[in-house]
């Protein structure tokens, strides 16, 4: 299965709170957009409708 090089921001969820709960007035914690541990995650196959934005059913998390 080929992954897209494009990768958005996985956290930990010990981490959710100091990515959303920050002042307006303080750096964003930079430090927390490293890599996730290979290890910790796990890919399936999605249909392709997923891909597109026009699509928005509860068909599309079907198999999740």
């Amino acid at each position: 299965m080929s992954v897209h090089n494009r990768m958005p921001v996985i956290l930990h969820e010990s981490d959710f709170n100091r990515w959303l709960d920050r002042e307006e007035t303080h750096q964003p914690p930079i430090n927390l957009l490293r890599p996730f541990p290979a290890d910790e995650m796990e890919a399936f196959e999605v249909s392709r409708d997923v891909g597109n934005v026009r699509n928005n059913s509860a068909e599309l998390l079907d198999g999740l």
